[in-house]
């Protein structure tokens, strides 16, 4: 028994053609209304009918198996399950790891602001110890020192004076 084969362009062909649908809408309507025909897979047999059935020229069409709506196999579910539990899990680790890069920006930040405000607390306590008038009272205070009230004159020096004074050193 040879099977013969048939394109999908005859096929289509054939349902364009047949007689008892007069349009594309009714067609499409015809598809909608009646899906259990459509549903039907050729399953590769045909009985062979008795000579005086069947008028000479005439041909059967095939028999047909209702198609059996495939099982989804437990692998796949199991696969999914895995890949969608791997992809969850990496995406729960990027959310705490970008928390955590949040979480010490947030702390440098922090640092940074009390790092800042110590320099400039340290620059006014230098500003105030470096200030003339607290420096000439100090130097009052406590070592006694008190700002001239005449005016410096000119020192004269003896040139006999010099003179010992180089050649008990030894500059001679």
């Amino acid at each position: 028994m040879a099977k013969t084969y048939r394109n999908s362009a005859e096929v289509l062909a054939e349902h364009a053609l047949r007689p008892d649908l007069a349009s594309p809408d009714e067609r499409t309507r015809e598809t909608f209304t009646k899906p259990h025909e459509r549903r039907m897979i050729y399953n590769g047999t045909m009985p062979i009918p008795a000579q005086n059935e069947t008028p000479a020229g005439v041909t059967l069409p095939p028999s047909n198996r209702r198609y059996a709506h495939r099982k989804v196999s437990p692998f796949n579910i199991v696969v999914i399950l895995i890949l969608s539990a791997v992809f969850i899990v990496l995406y729960i680790g990027n959310i705490i790891a970008v928390d955590q890069l949040v979480s010490d920006i947030h702390k440098s930040d922090v640092r940074l602001q009390e790092i800042q405000s110590e320099q400039e607390v340290l620059r006014a306590r230098i500003n105030q110890m470096s200030s003339l008038e607290r420096i000439r009272k100090r130097a009052e205070d406590e070592l006694g020192l008190k700002n001239p009230t005449d005016a410096p004159g000119w020192i004269e020096v003896d040139p006999e004076k010099i003179r010992t004074v180089e050649e008990t050193s030894g500059n001679h």
